[in-house]
């Protein structure tokens, strides 16, 4: 069951901007190879969408799941 989660306006532009960005740094990180063809991790993903689109950190949870969070937290602390 989701918490109420608190209205977040967030416009066309702003979301085609946030995915065009993840698009971006996937696009960096492939070194020139076709997005396509790259195998990518999921969770990483979703963080950068929620990430992107501003949301809060209980939203996050929310999106993510309590374990992805704390599996990105272990992941980003090596990095």
């Amino acid at each position: 069951m989701f918490i109420g989660t608190q209205e977040m306006l967030v416009s066309q532009d702003q979301v085609v901007l946030a995915l065009a960005r993840i698009r971006q740094e996937w696009e960096l990180a492939a070194q020139g190879e076709s997005l396509i063809q790259v195998e990518a991790s999921v969770g990483l993903l979703l963080a950068d969408l929620v990430t992107a689109l501003g949301f809060p950190p209980v939203e996050r949870v929310q999106v993510l799941g309590q374990r992805l969070v704390d599996d990105l937290q272990d992941v980003l602390l090596l990095a």
